[in-house]
Parts: structure tokens; C-alpha cells; sequence
């Protein structure tokens, strides 16, 4: 009797052996069926050679300390209005663009600012609302209207209307041989749009400015004259970054908004 309790004891240790082998195999086998479909999914993330450009606000001369006129306080005042809505400080700059052949990632900051995503060989583009996790799906190409007084009347300007010319002379920015570009509007010949470009990166262009989709390389300085005073944004600081695809993606998380 004793040898046969004896026995059966021992038939369930070794079952219980085998169940704890075939657990210890059953979690190895996921353990292994997770990492292999990780693996693939790093494998399959693509990454995009790019260009990080920081544009600072350009204002074509030095600060005056010591305004000498009331054209001088005009200036300055404009200038500091024009930092206060684009929200840059000596720390942040308040535009910073990643560029390659293919993605657009815009993120500005200040009035009217958020971050643009676009794929050039789409026809639509991205502006992501960070807070409510949405984005907002715009055409790629949308023109800048603005209004201006002609005497007594009301003139529209549209960056669609504007032709550009390409001009002799070279600027050095941040290390690049920039050639000259002008946008002029046949119908407003004193608005001109003055464009610094490097012909050796992507071009870079997005809704309101995708008049510069029309330029041979990436603009790193765009100006204009108001009131004997240019006011634009250059090019600070460029480097060439290695970034993953989804960076230029709208979140998989965030609602799409038509």
C-alpha cells in the first residue's frame, strides 16, 4: 500500500514537472514571438535624411540703441511688435523647418503659430493642434492674401499673383552660397519679395508660403521693404539631422479634421 502511494506521488511530481516545462516553453515562445515583431517593426520604420534650419527674425541692420527721429521710433517699434507676435526670443528662435526631398515639418511659434506637416508629393498638408490631439488637413498650396490702401481704395494682394525673377549676386548664409530670387506682383510693383536661396538643399514651402515652392532650392533668407525698412526672417543655425518617418506624419493617435 505504501509503495503504490509512493508511486502515485511520484507520477504527479513529474507531471507537474512536465506542466512547468511546457509554461516555461509557452512564455519563451511568446517572449521570442514579441521581440521577432518588434524587430520587424524597427526594421520596417523608415528614417529620413534631413535638414534642421532655425530662421531668426531679420530686420536688414543692428538694432538702434537711440532712436534720432520719429522715423527711428517708427522702426524700432515695429520691430518690437514684430518679435512680440512671432513670439522669438534671444533663446528661441521663432521658426524652426526640417527639410528633405521629401517631408515638410514647419513649427512656428508667436501669432498664427503650430507645427505644419507636409509630404511634397502629396496635395495636402497638416497643421497639428498639440493640446486637442487633432489634425487639420489643409491643401499644400495656399495663397498669402493680404490688403493694402491704394488712395482712397482697398487693394488685395495674393502671393499667387507674384512672378518670379531670378537676379544676379550671391549672399553667404550660415556657411551655404545663397543665390537671389525676387517675387514681384505686376499689380502692386512696390511689393517685392526679396529670397536668399541655397540651390544644394530641398526646397521648402507650405501653405501661405508655397510661392517658394517656384524657387531652385531652399530659401534661408525672405524679405520685404515697409516704410525703408526690411523686415524678414534668415536662416541662424543649419544642421543635418537623421530623424524617423512618423516625425513628418500626423500621430496615429490624433484625429484627422477635414
Amino acid at each position: 500500500m505504501i509503495n503504490t502511494i509512493a508511486f502515485f506521488c511520484k507520477i504527479v511530481k513529474q507531471i507537474k514537472q512536465i506542466l512547468n516545462y511546457i509554461k516555461s516553453y509557452l512564455i519563451l515562445l511568446l517572449s521570442l514571438s514579441a521581440f521577432l515583431a518588434n524587430g520587424q517593426q524597427l526594421k520596417q520604420e523608415k528614417n529620413v535624411v534631413a535638414w534642421k534650419i532655425s530662421y531668426a527674425l531679420d530686420f536688414g541692420s543692428p538694432k538702434q540703441k537711440i532712436a534720432s527721429s520719429k522715423e527711428d521710433q517708427g522702426q524700432i517699434a515695429m520691430m518690437e511688435l514684430a518679435r512680440s507676435l512671432s513670439g522669438s526670443t534671444d533663446d528661441s528662435p521663432p521658426l524652426i523647418c526640417y527639410v528633405s526631398p521629401e517631408y515638410i515639418r514647419v513649427e512656428q511659434k508667436g501669432l498664427g503659430g503650430g507645427i505644419t506637416l507636409a509630404d511634397k508629393r502629396d496635395t495636402v498638408s497638416y497643421q497639428l493642434d498639440t493640446t486637442e490631439k487633432t489634425a487639420s488637413r489643409y491643401p499644400a498650396a495656399m495663397p498669402n492674401i493680404q490688403t493694402a490702401m491704394a488712395g482712397d481704395s482697398m487693394m488685395v494682394i495674393s502671393s499667387a499673383d507674384f512672378v518670379m525673377e531670378l537676379k544676379p549676386g550671391t549672399l553667404q548664409i550660415q556657411g551655404y552660397t545663397c543665390k537671389k530670387a525676387i517675387f514681384v506682383n505686376p499689380n502692386s510693383p512696390e511689393n517685392v519679395i526679396t529670397v536668399w536661396y541655397a540651390a544644394e538643399l530641398p526646397r521648402l514651402y507650405w501653405q501661405k508660403y508655397s510661392y517658394l515652392k517656384s524657387v531652385p532650392g531652399c530659401a534661408l533668407a525672405i524679405g520685404t521693404l515697409s516704410r525703408g525698412m526690411n523686415i524678414g526672417i534668415k536662416a541662424n543655425q543649419i544642421e543635418k539631422v537623421k530623424l524617423s518617418e512618423s516625425f513628418f506624419v500626423p500621430p496615429s493617435k490624433y484625429k484627422i479634421n477635414d
